[in-house]
């Protein structure tokens, strides 16, 4: 792949982020007792449709009490991510087995996956230690032109049909560019014990409005050792949503399509809106040209990767109808993933 700088730069980054972070109030302390890996932290591996991805990964959640992210997860995310992401991608990629003790020893585990013929690494919380940590999957196959793709379902449980869609796209995606990883929450939006989920003014578990979660600090250590990303985040509303902006009425507005900028759409999100109006029709709206909803200028990763260089958020927004038709057709969720993970921004 060629990119602006080395992977060695890339790496660089990384540690710079990582010993700076206190500096920039990124750590916070633990709120909760140190935890210890267990004795056997050989490596899970699964031969998994996607219904029973869906099992492990999210099943834990409804019955899980949420903690917040302590420091040594922060450290070990940032760690864990470069590796995961370099060494998925060698012409022999190691044994995974290599970082387990090192994820154990946050509360994580490594399993090695076969999901629809393809390798897969996840670096998942440990199921005894449930606590909306998130899950991170990474596609182990060679590097690949072009940017990396991150595709991301912040609100599975809330946003309905988002998280299975994800995992579509991210498991069984037509010929072409195809993402890298999927990550996912592994938590309701506003869950913090076992039925309570309510809406508060400061929602710890939404991953996708807390800086501080390990899902953006996944995020931001995948966009840094990639040197050139495209993170895709899918979302859900309903007849109207107020979670961000100004709200609106949404009447026959089927998807919103936002680089989360106030001050506009980015080269890429205007070139993704034009071929889905192409193909599924003038519902498809751009933020904040089109409208003045759902554009995302809260969201923490699309904060965080405005800062980071050669890193494009595209932030896409669903209606219930339309979520309903992806996951009825395949032949559609092809059609709109051909668009989101080929289109490319218009060259001036």
């Amino acid at each position: 792949m060629t990119r602006p700088t080395t992977r060695a730069s890339a790496r660089w980054l990384v540690a710079l982020t990582l010993t700076s972070a206190c500096a920039r109030g990124r750590c916070t302390d633990n709120k909760a007792p140190p935890m210890q890996p267990p004795r056997n932290v050989d490596v899970t591996e699964r031969v998994l449709t996607i219904a029973e991805y869906e099992a492990v990964v999210y099943g834990p959640g409804p019955e899980a009490t949420f903690v917040e992210t302590s420091a040594i997860e922060h450290e070990t995310i940032q760690a864990l991510i470069p590796k995961l992401f370099e060494a998925a991608q060698a012409s022999k990629p190691p044994d995974p087995r290599t970082w387990q003790s090192e994820a154990a020893a946050a509360g994580f585990q490594i399993e090695i996956w076969t999901v629809s013929g393809g390798s897969y690494w996840a670096l998942l919380e440990r199921r005894d230690r449930a606590r909306g940590a998130g899950a991170y999957i990474f596609r182990v196959a060679p590097d690949e032109d072009g940017p990396a793709i991150l595709l991301e379902a912040p609100h599975n449980y809330y946003d309905v049909g988002t998280g299975r869609l994800a995992a579509e796209l991210f498991f069984s995606p037509p010929p072409g560019a195809r993402p890298r990883a999927l990550f996912t929450n592994t938590m309701h939006r506003y869950q913090l014990a076992p039925g309570d989920k309510q809406r508060r003014r400061h929602n710890p578990a939404d991953v996708a409005h807390a800086p501080l979660h390990a899902f953006s600090i996944a995020t931001e250590a995948f966009a840094i050792a990639a040197n050139g990303v495209r993170v895709i985040q899918l979302h859900g509303f309903g007849a109207r949503d107020d979670d961000d902006d100004d709200g609106g009425e949404l009447g026959a507005v089927a998807m919103v399509v936002s680089a989360g900028d106030e001050a506009g759409s980015s080269p890429l999100t205007t070139a993704l809106a034009s071929e889905l109006v192409k193909q599924l029709g003038r519902d498809i709206k751009r933020f904040p040209e089109d409208v003045r909803f759902l554009g995302a200028t809260t969201n923490a990763q699309g904060r965080l990767l405005r800062r980071i260089d050669h890193a494009e958020f595209v932030h896409v927004e669903m209606s219930a109808e339309l979520r309903k038709r992806l996951g009825d057709s395949a032949c559609l969720r092809n059609e709109v993933a051909q668009i989101l993970f080929n289109t490319s921004p218009a060259r001036d």
